[in-house]
């Protein structure tokens, strides 16, 4: 490339930017450097063709999600609200000049708008934009299940089923079951990801409504423009609510930090989770930036919990850097322990994300014999699991701030849009109890004042219109530390941990607007019931309170009240 060259798309650049840059030498050295690595990688049109598509939707609002947030010029492009230098994120994870794919920019609409969105694209660049495909690909329990059925077995197949118990050749089946296991088993539509081409798609590889038979790692060795346009429910909440963006909420707000300190978060999506729940109530947020970094905190902490729960117990700002919570946080304490520049310390982490175990190794032997090696390496492996780069933090803390916010201060408001767009994974009657507390619920007309009992009407609309909760729910204390619970499930969700040991972890409804988070040690088929009641040891963990199942018993309404 030319100078002059360079110096047309510099300024092709320049011209679309949408904030002027602040004069400091911060700001203008962070350009300049971002600058020449777009040059260096001819990465020029792929930023003013994400231009386009936000041009096409300014009417509609959006937020940019993953590390997209960690570039000024991508801030300066109105592509993302994030100003980098004001959050301390280094460009490596978005921008390197060691990889030469392209970067990866999600942009979230709200959902109920996402199909508008996809249609203006496709008229904008006719014949030149597909959504890309997903395949499914067989793994060994569906191989097997496939095996089975295309060896003769007919009707509905036990759990762990063998081919001898069902009188097949197992030699012949298990040698079926190597060659299909990899193998693409069906393709559907990706959830937001669209390719625009720079010239016509070719009709070969295009499948009926706008469907390019690639996935996303086909389309990325095609070297074309790829975006994820993605639908989000909690943008869709927001804007219900009030059209303001999230990132103008007010830093600081008494009410909205109440409210996450009590972890009152049902309703506020992408927070509402028992985990969240538990995490707001341990580190009780001050400001929306913890409610940032607590938000990043429970991305990790799900894979290596205990390892991390001293944050839970000493939470603080300065605490928090002082450890790798998010993966700009792996890059910043490798480049400092190994002396290697941030575009280098991006490979290593990537290495671990990737089991790249050849650049593991040489990561290794870079950090010598250094006393903090093996403690950063297990962090690395930690959160190559599954953790968050910081300009994701911070889009989806401050979503999560906003909607919290607008369920301190307008409740009414907050619950209307919450029944509309919230899909939790609380089952319904939580959000009708929920947002009847506030005025924003009652059951439809000539359903109410059927049978004035509200055991049939949670039996027949699983809900009821009385004030008071569901009776015989609560907890008694018998003796020592134990105690009787008996409650309506809110919410359930089985694990599988180390060698195979499963615990059910359930929310419990015990009085309105009261929950109980249990633990139980063992699966349990949870959706096929609606109380649950038993004898449990009250605990105390992380600053909120959970029962450990001993004896349980499973009923539904009708059977309960029986009993």
């Amino acid at each position: 490339m030319t100078d002059t060259q360079a110096l047309e798309n510099i300024n092709r650049l320049y011209r679309r930017f949408v904030r002027q840059c602040p004069g400091t030498s911060e700001y203008s050295e962070r350009l300049a450097d971002e600058i020449e690595i777009i040059l260096q990688l001819r990465f020029v049109d792929y930023f003013l063709q994400i231009r386009d598509i936000l041009d096409l939707t300014k009417d509609i609002p959006h937020m940019t999600r993953g590390s997209a947030g960690s570039s000024l010029v991508c801030y300066l492009l109105g592509i993302t609200d994030i100003d980098p230098i004001d959050w301390n994120i280094p460009v490596a994870r978005f921008l390197n000049p060691l990889r030469d794919d392209l970067p990866d920019v999600d942009i979230d609409f709200p959902h109920h708008k996402q199909d508008e969105v996809m249609q203006r694209i496709f008229a904008k660049w006719p014949g030149k934009t597909a959504r890309i495909s997903n395949f499914v690909m067989f793994k060994e329990k569906s191989a097997r299940r496939e095996v089975a059925k295309r060896l003769g077995a007919v009707g509905r197949l036990p759990r762990n089923f063998t081919y001898k118990s069902l009188g097949l050749d197992e030699k012949e089946a298990k040698r079926l079951e190597r060659k299909l296991i990899g193998k693409k088993k069906c393709i559907s539509k990706h959830c937001g990801g669209i390719l625009v081409f720079q010239r016509q798609l070719p009709k070969s590889l295009i499948s009926q409504e706008n469907q390019i038979l690639l996935d996303k790692y086909e389309v990325e060795d095609l070297e074309h423009l790829k975006v994820d346009i993605l639908a989000s429910r909690g943008l869709s909440q927001l804007m219900e609510i009030d059209p303001m963006p999230a990132k103008d909420y007010p830093e600081r707000d008494p009410k909205t930090e109440a409210l996450l300190q009590r972890g009152d978060v049902l309703g506020v999506t992408q927070a509402e989770s028992p985990a969240m729940r538990r995490l707001f109530r341990a580190i009780k947020p001050k400001g929306r930036a913890d409610c940032v970094f607590g938000t990043a905190l429970i991305r990790p902490v799900a894979v290596e919990g205990r390892r991390k729960a001293s944050f839970f117990h000493d939470w603080s700002r300065e605490r928090i850097t002082e450890s790798i919570v998010c993966e700009d946080d792996a890059i910043e304490k490798i480049a400092k322990l190994t002396g290697c520049n941030y575009f280098e310390a991006d490979q290593y982490r990537r290495a671990f994300a990737k089991r790249n175990e050849e650049k593991v190794l040489e990561f290794m032997h870079r950090m010598g014999k250094h006393p903090k090696k093996d403690e950063l390496i297990q962090e690395l492996y930690a959160l190559s699991g599954f953790g968050l780069c910081r300009a994701h933090a911070v889009n989806l803390g401050r979503l999560i701030w906003a909607l919290a916010y607008q369920k301190a201060h307008n409740p009414h408001k907050f619950w209307k849009a919450a029944l509309k767009h919230c899909q939790g994974s609380y089952r319904r009657w939580v959000y009708r109890c929920e947002a009847k507390q506030v005025g924003a619920y009652t059951l439809p007309k000539g359903k109410s004042d059927v049978i004035d009992d509200p055991v049939w009407q949670f039996k027949r609309y699983g809900w009821w219109s009385h004030k008071e909760f569901l009776p015989g729910m609560g907890i008694k204390e018998l003796f020592l530390d134990r105690v009787q619970f008996s409650g309506v499930i809110a919410n359930g969700r089985v694990f599988r941990g180390d060698k195979g040991k499963y615990t059910t972890f359930l929310t419990l409804g015990i009085d309105n607007g009261q929950y109980i988070d249990v633990t139980i040690p063992k699966p349990v088929a949870y959706s096929d019931y609606d109380v649950v009641h038993g004898i449990g040891r009250l605990k105390h963990s992380n600053g909120t309170d959970y029962l450990e199942g001993i004896e349980w018993k499973n009923y539904r309404i009708d059977s309960y009240y029986q009993h």
